[in-house]
């Protein structure tokens, strides 16, 4: 499935294991009662000009391009979340190594702001 201008992701983790850059990022859903929903995108790899995006823990990205797929693993299907590019839409609040305060997470004011 492509991914195209997905917006209000959290940068949650940063890393480079054996020349991959992957993130960890955020993502929520405004119920009708006014509460939402959260969950994580684990090891979202970062390919392209995605790559060469410097990123921070607590950045907020629109993720420009991007495809999602299943995986197979010892009988249990995993999500792959591949990301070929992207832009940094607000930059980490702090960017000296503290925790993200999840209450910012959730900060989007209307139901026009949610991309879907």
């Amino acid at each position: 499935m492509q991914i195209k201008d997905s917006r209000y992701h959290k940068v949650w983790e940063v890393k480079e294991e054996n020349g991959l850059k992957k993130v960890n990022l955020g993502d929520s859903k405004k119920n009708k009662d006014g509460t939402y929903d959260s969950w994580t995108w684990f090891d979202c790899l970062l390919v392209s000009q995605a790559k060469e995006v410097e990123l921070n823990k607590g950045d907020t990205v629109t993720i420009k391009s991007g495809l999602v797929q299943k995986r197979k693993y010892e009988g249990k299907y995993y999500d792959n979340v591949v990301i070929f590019s992207l832009e940094v839409t607000e930059k980490a609040k702090n960017t000296g190594g503290s925790e993200v305060d999840l209450d910012d997470f959730a900060s989007i004011d209307s139901d026009d702001e949610l991309p879907f």
